[in-house]
């Protein structure tokens, strides 16, 4: 029975199978493969002017209608194709060879891939960089002009890119080599017009120091307290020339030594300690004014030929979102995606600009952004004026509005159109109106509402000086108002749990977990354990300053407090800018460079305004 049914079954397949073999001979289907279709254009000669330029790709695709193949030649840079052609699968002849219209126009690279490879791995730079890590993968690609080629080492479990050249496919020159923290940060890459633009010029930034310095320095006793303080507030230049020549390793190190001793300066002075300043300044009072004004001329003239950076990008498109009636967070555009990291007042303060100059919906240049920054410059400089004169006589406040006007760092914000001159604007306004709970609950809630940090200075402002019920209510009430006519943002989009979320992670969250190389704990790893315990210490301390040194402080002493705390935050960030300096600027300058009057809201406990300060200016005249 089993063999009848094997006979009966089996045996008829195996015996159709020569057949069956015979009839697929001769039915539709391709007998070549797609490479070889391919291949057939290499054969073609009006197409060997295009088919041998290295960014030229042929691919094909089988008809089984025509049992052909259509061949296409496609430049890949542009996308656009270049020729076409018909390969017969059966004979392998070639027909309909069509050169697309513009082909010839289309400019094609002399240099091939692998030759752009190789040159970008002979320069000198690459070689050391790559030789850090046992392995390495390398490729390039074709853009505008340029092979971009690429090398990536594996850290973990993921891929990191750490080099990338620009070979130039005309001249096979080097355009451009990144290497380590250059390669994904445009910020390291040394290309200061993208950052300031003239504030980086030594001839803008130099005379504007050495006017800074001669102003503040002592000429009668070199060795002195005061030349310290000028020389470590001065000391950022160190780094920000390695900065500027693309050098990440030694510009992230040199900013430590002067934020670390103004620090000390400043958290001594607000325990008592080397709080006598013995003058403000050699310039006469006329000299003051007039140099703060032309230096005042100099930043807003400067500032209409500047680039607005991401940071004033962000707050007019916040703005924006803001009038269409959505929240700025989780909605921004892609180009600056994580422009939604500040605070909400942040985004109301550039809508006035927006609705006076428009925005184009384009990072262009932004003539509302430009704005905000030159009215916060201006109401800076007012701040800083009336501060001075409110707390020690005229004298002061021209010598605080030349220190604002004049200090590189100001200048170098403003060219950047950072907000960062924004917050910079309320602590001025918090010191000018500094004897006022009700002000200093504003002023530094709104420094919260910017920009977060500040929130750290609430002990401190709301502790200053009076501990009564009544002042502390009003410096509430303050805060109060702030809050509820800024944080009404977070109800635009109707659900204020899902807003107030959104919020937290977008800001708070992402700037404690942000993975930056602008800090100590990136470029010096064996030092990464010390951040938390070390922001633990900051917030600590901003709870112990309030309370401790007990008893009634000075202006001053509030200043100089207020510095070392927004500094000891600042070396305890994941990202640190030279924009970040004009946080504490105010602080500084009232602190370290307004000569001692013990009879005014300064130094004393009494008025808020006398005339002892002619007293300096005259023995500086004779």
């Amino acid at each position: 029975m089993r063999g009848r049914a094997f006979v009966n079954t089996v045996l008829p397949v195996l015996l159709l199978i020569p057949l069956l073999s015979f009839v697929l001979a001769f039915a539709p289907g391709s007998q070549m493969s797609a490479e070889d279709a391919s291949n057939k254009a290499s054969f073609v000669p009006e197409l060997d002017e295009f088919y041998s330029k290295p960014t030229v790709e042929s691919s094909a695709r089988y008809e089984s209608a025509t049992d052909s193949w259509d061949v296409v030649l496609t430049e890949q840079a542009s996308g656009k194709d270049v020729a076409r052609l018909t390969v017969d699968d059966d004979s392998g002849e070639v027909s309909g060879v069509t050169v697309s219209p513009g082909a010839d126009e289309l400019e094609f690279p002399t240099l091939d891939k692998e030759e752009a490879m190789k040159i970008a791995s002979a320069n000198q730079r690459v070689q050391e960089e790559v030789s850090q890590y046992g392995t390495y993968v390398t490729d390039a690609e074709y853009k505008n002009g340029e092979w971009i080629v690429h090398y990536w080492v594996e850290e973990g479990k993921k891929q990191t890119e750490v080099a990338q050249v620009g070979i130039d496919a005309e001249s096979w020159g080097t355009n451009y080599v990144f290497t380590g923290d250059q390669v994904g940060w445009q910020l390291a890459r040394g290309d200061s017009g993208a950052y300031g633009k003239e504030a980086n010029y030594w001839w803008v930034w130099g005379p504007m120091a050495l006017i800074f310095a001669l102003a503040f320095v002592r000429t009668d006793k070199l060795y002195s307290m005061r030349n310290l303080d000028v020389l470590a507030m001065l000391g950022f230049l160190i780094s920000h020339g390695f900065f500027r020549q693309g050098i990440s390793y030694e510009a992230v190190l040199l900013w430590y030594p002067p934020l670390i001793y103004l620090l000390v300066r400043t958290l001594l002075m607000g325990f008592g300690i080397g709080t006598r300043v013995e003058r403000t300044s050699s310039f006469p009072t006329w000299l003051l004014l007039a140099a703060a004004m032309l230096a005042s001329g100099l930043i807003i003239g400067l500032n209409l030929y500047s680039r607005v950076i991401d940071v004033g990008y962000a707050g007019v498109v916040g703005a924006d979102r803001i009038i269409d009636g959505t929240i700025p967070y989780g909605n921004m555009p892609s180009d600056v995606g994580t422009g939604d990291t500040y605070g909400p007042l942040n985004y109301l303060l550039y809508v006035p600009s927006v609705l006076m100059f428009g925005f184009s919906g384009n990072w262009d240049f932004l003539p509302a952004a430009h704005a905000v920054t030159i009215f916060a410059f201006v109401v800076g400089a007012l701040a800083m004026l009336i501060a001075g004169w409110r707390l020690s006589g005229l004298r002061l406040g021209a010598a605080m509005f030349l220190a604002w006007a004049v200090f590189p760092y100001t200048l170098y914000t403003t060219n950047n159109n950072a907000n960062d001159i924004i917050v910079a604007a309320a602590a001025a306004i918090g010191l000018a109106a500094a004897t006022s709970p009700l002000a200093r609950g504003l002023t530094v809630t709104a420094g919260f509402a910017l920009k977060l940090y500040p929130i750290l200075l609430v002990p401190l402002w709301f502790f200053h000086d009076d501990v009564r019920r009544g002042p502390m209510l009003k410096f509430i009430l303050g805060g109060v108002a702030v809050v509820v006519t800024t944080f009404w943002v977070l109800f635009l989009d109707g659900d204020p749990l899902g807003s107030i979320k959104l919020f937290y992670n977008k800001t708070i969250a992402f700037q404690g977990t942000r993975d930056t190389p602008w800090t100590i704990f990136t470029q010096v790893p064996q030092l990464a354990f010390l951040k938390e315990p070390l922001l633990a210490a900051v917030v600590l301390l901003a709870f112990v300053v309030a309370v401790f040194p007990s008893g009634k402080r000075t202006v001053r002493q509030l200043a100089a407090l207020s510095a070392a705390i927004v500094i000891a935050f600042q070396l305890t960030t994941n990202y640190w800018f030279y924009t970040y300096i004009i946080w504490f600027e105010p602080f500084i300058f009232l602190a370290l460079l307004a000569g001692t009057n013990e009879k005014t809201a300064l130094d004393g406990k009494g008025e808020e305004k006398s005339d002892v300060g002619d007293q300096e200016e005259q023995e500086s005249a004779s």
